[in-house]
């Protein structure tokens, strides 16, 4: 996906502190993993100097006490110097000058070990061993570890470019749902507006008809559903604070509710069909009203001119159904989530069936919602399973 200047920012500072974060703790790592490999290949080289010059120590002795030939093993080679107690050379050829007051000590890349185990057998006080692999060794270890916190940083520079946009994401998806919100509700809002303009001026004219007077009353109630559901989302923390749970009769909460919403259904050409047993609950009136006008106002909706919505109250089991497009199966679980939409052609917030579920859950109403797309959609609220734990609070 394409990122917006915003995005690429809030990117750009995440992968910096991460990018930081990350060449913090390998430097660190790779420092002291050469270290200690350093000293581990140091050791290794001056495990090997000991050995050799015990084996030509131990040729000394033997030669000297067994009247043998003295020989040098043969895989030493030319780095090897034997002195007598006065530093004079006896063979070898070690040009460099020999440090004989330490045991190791390394020089020029070479590492230099002198060993006193001969004690003057064969005239050999110091026997001196040198190694000029060491410096190569470690130069190679170091090549190791540079290449190895490259590949690492590389993939971990992928790594945090994934979870950049990944964390982007959920971001994106809330701009682009507040985006859709401005505008729908914008859109939602110009027709009722538009339209009690015109009627306004028709009145002025002098032609009161009652077409638009019955307009007039349309965009009224229109913006006044838009203002309580918008109210409801400011402000529904506070009202579930402060609000009194009364006595509620249901059943006259859908009649007025239907009241409202006919002249809507009646330019519509929709059919309205109700059945309505009486239910009397315990909540607050406004919250009531919401849940119903809502669930009304999305049948209403999203069912198409010519359809029919059936609005049924039996044993407080609130049933609204509709005739219109349907919702899809895969937006079924997501429906109830805040400017979730069941389609983006018809017109709304996306915010009602989001008031509805969160009633429903300060309540502990249950509420199911069968739907086939293309077939119409059924929501059902059962007043009857309330709990009272997250109900408002009474004084």
């Amino acid at each position: 996906m394409a990122l917006r200047p915003y995005e690429k920012r809030s990117l750009f500072r995440f992968m910096a502190i991460y990018l930081g974060a990350v060449l913090l703790v390998l430097s660190t790592f790779s420092i002291l993993f050469y270290k200690i490999d350093s000293e581990s290949i140091k050791e290794r080289v001056y495990s090997n100097l000991r050995m050799t010059a015990m084996e030509i120590s131990a040729s000394a002795v033997d030669a000297q006490m067994q009247g043998k030939e003295f020989k040098i093993p043969s895989s030493i080679g030319c780095d090897y110097l034997l002195l007598d107690k006065d530093g004079k050379v006896l063979q070898g050829c070690i040009t460099e000058k020999i440090d004989l007051s330490r045991e190791e000590y390394v020089k020029n890349g070479c590492a230099y070990y002198v060993d006193r185990s001969a004690r003057g057998h064969l005239g050999i006080e110091y026997i001196v061993v040198r190694d000029c692999s060491l410096k190569g060794e470690i130069a190679l270890s170091l090549k190791r570890v540079l290449m190895a916190a490259a590949a690492a940083f590389g993939f971990l520079v992928l790594v945090g470019w994934y979870l950049g946009r990944l964390f982007l994401k959920p971001m994106r998806e809330k701009i682009d749902s507040m985006d859709r919100f401005i505008h729908d509700s914008t859109h939602e809002l110009n027709t009722p507006v538009t339209t009690m303009l015109l009627a306004l001026q028709k009145i002025e004219k002098g032609e009161c008809k009652p077409t638009y007077l019955r307009a007039l009353q349309m965009s009224g109630r229109l913006i006044s559903r838009v203002y309580e559901d918008l109210t409801f989302l400011l402000t529904k923390e506070r009202q579930s604070d402060e609000s009194r749970p009364v006595s509620v009769d249901v059943s006259q909460v859908c009649k007025e509710s239907l009241e409202f919403f006919s002249i809507l259904a009646e330019q519509k050409g929709i059919k309205i069909i109700s059945d309505l047993k009486p239910c009397t609950i315990e909540a607050d009136p406004h919250h009531i009203e919401l849940l119903v006008k809502n669930l009304i106002d999305n049948a209403i909706k999203y069912t198409r001119p010519k359809g029919e919505v059936r609005v049924t109250l039996e044993s407080c089991r609130l049933v609204v159904a509709d005739t219109g497009v349907g919702i899809e199966r895969a937006k079924l679980k997501s429906i109830f989530e805040r400017f979730e939409r069941a389609n983006d052609i018809e017109g709304g917030l996306g915010i009602g069936l989001d008031i509805v579920a969160t009633i429903c859950k300060i309540y502990g109403f249950n509420i199911d919602v069968e739907s086939k797309e293309g077939a119409g959609s059924t929501f059902a609220v059962d007043f009857t399973s309330q709990r009272m734990e997250k109900r408002p609070k009474s004084s």
